[in-house]
């Protein structure tokens, strides 16, 4: 993904909104990857979550005359892909989706070792806390740990302020450090 500024960001969507398509084609190859990594924690399928960012790429070149760069492409398009990916859940299923956010980001500990086995029951453990947060709380803290996104960022997803995605994200830390604290309290006393 490389370090590219927001500075290049917002240039890119100036060009974008003048139809330049190599400023497309860079947005495209710098987002690409991590949208389809977070569509598949709704859909379950990478060449679903693939259709669903390339779907939400064409909207974007659609919209292109109407861009300002000043507001978050980033955020936008994760927006957009969420939005497409709750709709071809709600068209195409009935059951609840969610890959283990763990195990999605390389976060899982490797097998061999008595460390390693440690570090896998910890990261089940901190995978199915994560699960059992409230939805919203969940959804926030994903976005802002596993996907990057400011609290700015996620309000526009989300569709909430700045300050509610603060509230649910320090609702989501305070119940996983609660949850830590717990465990290795049991640890100690086993």
């Amino acid at each position: 993904m490389g370090n590219i500024s927001s500075k290049q960001i917002r240039n890119w969507v100036r060009k974008i909104s003048e139809s330049d398509q190599k400023a497309f084609d860079r947005l495209f190859r710098h987002f690409y990857a991590q949208l389809v990594r977070f569509a598949c924690k709704y859909v379950k399928s990478k060449a679903t979550a693939s259709d669903i960012v390339q779907e939400s790429f064409v909207g974007l070149w659609k919209k292109r005359q109407t861009l300002d760069p000043q507001r978050s492409v980033k955020a936008y398009l994760y927006q957009t892909v969420r939005n497409r990916s709750l709709n071809y859940i709600r068209d195409h299923s009935k059951e609840t989706v969610g890959l283990d956010p763990l195990k999605e980001y390389g976060l899982e500990a490797k097998n061999g070792s008595k460390q390693s086995a440690e570090t896998d029951d910890r990261s089940e453990l901190l995978s199915q806390w994560i699960k059992e947060l409230p939805k919203r709380q969940r959804e926030a803290f994903e976005l802002s740990r596993f996907e990057g996104l400011d609290h700015d960022e996620i309000a526009e997803v989300m569709d909430i302020s700045a300050n509610t995605v603060n509230n649910h994200i320090v609702a989501a830390l305070d119940t996983l450090r609660s949850r830590s604290g717990e465990y290795k309290d049991q640890a100690k006393s086993t």
